[in-house]
This record gives C-alpha cells, sequence and structure tokens, in this order.
C-alpha cells in the first residue's frame, strides 16, 4: 500500500474519530482532515502519471 493510501485512511479515520465529540466546535478540524484524506486517496497515483509524461 503506498504512503498516500495509509496517510489518507489514517487522516479519515481521525476525522471520523473527532467529529461526534463536541459537535459544532470540532468540526472545523474534523471536516478538512476527512477531505485532504478523500483527496490523497483519490490522487494517489497521479505523481506516476506525471513522472511517465514527462520521461
Amino acid at each position: 500500500m503506498k504512503s498516500q493510501v495509509k496517510w489518507g485512511a489514517a487522516l479519515i479515520l481521525l476525522g471520523v474519530v473527532i467529529a461526534p465529540f463536541a459537535f459544532p466546535f470540532l468540526l472545523f478540524y474534523a471536516v478538512p482532515l476527512i477531505l485532504i484524506g478523500i483527496a490523497l486517496v483519490v490522487f494517489r497515483s497521479r505523481e506516476d502519471r506525471i513522472e511517465q509524461i514527462q520521461e
């Protein structure tokens, strides 16, 4: 498993764990963590494609 997937899963998990505690206040931290984690998982192989095109 690539490190982007590991970090993405960890950030999503952290965001989901933080979200229920002190609901309105900690959403400022939970939502960006979840979004960054999703972005890491979705764009995980983007670097490989860019490097292949440049070579």
